[in-house]
């Protein structure tokens, strides 16, 4: 498959200050992926070192054909992806 990365992702590593080779590592080696119902995308999330500290990131996704386009990065904590599971926003895949 093809990775391509969106405009809004772009400007997100450099706002944020990500390795530009984190949203393909997370997609790539997640063990974690979830589809998120609100919003229609695929959530991808390891850990990897970020702001000097072991991190879960969060990468939204869409796969459209032989191509993903990943759409955002963010760090997100255990707590928050709990809740998200537990209100059926997040369903494992």
């Amino acid at each position: 498959m093809r990775i391509v990365y969106s405009q809004h992702l772009q400007r997100r590593l450099a706002e944020r200050q990500f390795p530009s080779g984190y949203p393909r590592k997370v997609v790539e080696t997640s063990k974690l992926k979830f589809f998120d119902n609100a919003t229609g995308h695929w959530i991808a999330i390891s850990k990897l070192k970020y702001a000097n500290k072991l991190r879960s990131l969060a990468v939204s996704y869409d796969i459209i054909g032989e191509t993903i386009e990943i759409i955002t990065i963010l760090p997100i904590t255990d707590g928050d992806i709990q809740r998200r599971r537990i209100i059926k926003r997040w369903q494992k895949k």
